[in-house]
């Protein structure tokens, strides 16, 4: 009896709704008291031949609604985070591609220059992860970075680790030696003093493991080693073991294959595989399926990253590098040349003014161009 009473309130919902015109159109003019009664069984024959058309509904109907339901509710989200006057519809007029006004249009949009030295530090193994001290190690690797929006280009240069500088109260010495005596103020100035004046924005500095856990929450980078490669460095924890060929590289391999120095380019050769994995970094960065996964990729690289970038500044910064073209990149080393066998106690390379002079003009901005 409850499935009886149940069925007649649902047969009173669907035979008392709005007349509509299918149903002035009908030809059935057969009068609702004239139906004989249902008996319980036939209620529910009825009821499953219903759930049955039900069912018969074509899939591509409601495919079509879904995607259609899925688009709205799209629209509105990025209408909520996206405001429409923070998209480049004049770039969109001039042939700039939709995904790279929309990024920027998500992100933050890049207003000026900016001059930054990004630095691989070896961690202080000794120092909790992530606190300060933990990155006053030797710089591994330096890169003098210039994102400039004006022209959309990005310039690299990478300063050789062994390049000899002078610092106070340490005397001559190598360049990487500076993050340990002073932290990132004291490299910024060096570099500055270096390269001709050349002005310093902002830093970053990024521990050795931090490139093994971005390429692993990355799911791994692409790479052609160019030749066998096999060292162990007990002092920094690497095992360096890789053949030649095309392959994807998990976060422990591309950290060796970064740092690997022991062939006879030394510390150039080093350089250009770090500009390798750069350029592999942002390909696989780039696509669409990482963006799902940005809140782990922040949350795992805050540990191995100090910066004195607000959060916007490395917005813009990402979101502008993500739409640049491979030719509007643009990556050098500072020249120069290794010191003779007896000419120094230890070994550096030396750059010329000449070097430093190719290195920076037309690239970077010095604090003379400012005066």
């Amino acid at each position: 009896m409850l499935f009886v009473e149940h069925y007649r309130s649902m047969e009173w919902c669907v035979t008392n709704r709005p007349i509509t015109a299918s149903k002035v159109r009908s030809d059935d003019t057969t009068n609702r008291a004239d139906l004989p009664s249902n008996t319980p069984e036939q209620m529910q024959v009825n009821v499953a031949q219903t759930i049955s058309k039900i069912k018969r509904i074509p899939f591509a109907k409601i495919g079509f609604t879904i995607s259609l339901l899925v688009s709205v509710g799209a629209g509105a989200f990025l209408g909520r985070i996206v405001p429409i006057n923070a998209l480049d519809w004049s770039g969109l007029l001039s042939g700039r591609k939709p995904e790279e006004v929309l990024m920027e249009g998500l992100g933050r949009k890049l207003e000026r220059p900016y001059q930054i030295l990004v630095m691989g530090v070896d961690r202080v193994l000794e120092a909790p992860l992530g606190s300060p001290e933990s990155f006053n190690g030797r710089s591994d690797s330096m890169l003098l970075i210039r994102f400039d929006p004006s022209d959309r280009s990005v310039n690299i240069l990478s300063i050789p680790r062994d390049t000899q500088v002078p610092i106070p109260n340490y005397g001559v010495t190598k360049i990487n030696a500076a993050n340990v005596y002073g932290g990132a103020e004291l490299a910024q100035e060096i570099v500055s003093e270096k390269l001709n004046g050349v002005e310093i924005d902002r830093y970053v500095r990024l521990d050795t493991s931090g490139l093994s856990a971005l390429v692993d929450a990355l799911g791994g980078i692409e790479v052609n080693v160019p030749k066998r490669m096999k060292y162990v460095d007990k002092t920094q924890k690497l095992n360096i073991d890789l053949y030649a060929g095309v392959q994807v590289l998990n976060g422990e391999q591309a950290e060796g294959f970064a740092r690997f120095r022991h062939d006879e380019e030394g510390d150039i050769g080093r350089i250009k595989r770090q500009q390798i994995v750069l350029k592999a970094l942002k390909a696989k960065i780039a696509s669409p399926s990482v963006v799902l996964r940005l809140p782990d990729l922040i949350n795992i690289m805050q540990k191995h990253v100090d910066s004195n970038l607000s959060f916007d500044e490395m917005m813009a910064i990402a979101t502008f590098s993500l739409t640049l073209k491979p030719d509007q990149i643009q990556a050098t080393s500072l020249k120069g040349r290794p010191s003779g066998a007896n000419e120094f106690r230890f070994s550096y390379w030396i750059v010329s003014p000449e070097d430093v002079e190719q290195a920076i003009a037309g690239k970077f901005k010095t604090k003379q161009d400012t005066q």
